[in-house]
């Protein structure tokens, strides 16, 4: 595996403007949070900087490499529970801040998975994931596993959310739900019930509804060790 953090950025001297490695992931984010990650080219980046394409690679190597220190900058925008927060409120409090951040860099969210994610930020978050579950009783493979699972489904749900919100979800007239009952009737009646039951059409109370349901899970996993 090879990762822009497994070498050292070279010294900002004698750059135009006096370029620097944190001055072209800064600018990178706001791009990204403009534009998305489709649309991001060095090219347009040293534009947006005042600089020559070529001067961003005494920097920042390739594209990829870009991309994961940018990342890495989101990651350090997490909020932090106090330490001392009970394990299961500071677990939800870790998982309403990664949702909360998707919606604010949906690039973010989308590129995770996709590149690596090995950098300090990333990794102090982590770090801060375990910690409520340690100190509830879980083995390290246990509170990594819970962890893991949980953050999977915010991910999961959060990508979701944010394609549908990005399509203008929000904003555009709601589904004729008659229109699609009349298309399902007959075959899936299932799914046309499923139709009339309003409590799913709120992305907030899905969102609680899933969270809950892997935070039961958890709880299990901590009730047993503890027993």
């Amino acid at each position: 595996m090879d990762s822009v953090w497994f070498s050292k950025p070279r010294p900002s001297s004698g750059q135009p403007l006096g370029l620097s490695r944190e001055a072209i992931v800064r600018k990178a984010v706001e791009m990204l949070d403009e534009h998305g990650m489709q649309k991001l080219s060095m090219r347009k980046l040293a534009a947006a900087l005042g600089a020559a394409p070529m001067s961003l690679y005494w920097h920042v190597p390739t594209k990829d490499a870009l991309i994961e220190l940018c990342l890495d900058e989101i990651y350090g925008e997490f909020e932090l529970p106090d330490p001392d927060t009970e394990w299961e409120t500071a677990v939800r409090e870790m998982m309403h801040s990664l949702r909360r951040l998707a919606f604010k860099h949906p690039w973010w969210v989308r590129g995770i998975g996709e590149f690596n994610s090995i950098g300090p930020n990333a990794v102090a978050m982590a770090d801060s994931m375990f910690a409520p579950l340690l100190r509830a009783g879980l083995p390290m493979p246990l509170a990594a596993q819970s962890i893991s699972t949980v953050s999977s489904f915010v991910v999961g749900y959060a990508v979701a959310e944010v394609n549908f919100v990005g399509r203008g979800g929000m904003d555009s007239p709601p589904p004729d739900l008659g229109k699609i009952a009349d298309l399902y009737r007959e075959k899936h009646p299932n799914y046309v019930a499923m139709l009339d039951e309003q409590e799913i059409w709120s992305l907030e109370g899905q969102f609680e509804f899933g969270l809950d349901c892997v935070i039961d899970g958890i709880r299990a996993k901590v009730a047993a060790v503890r027993s």
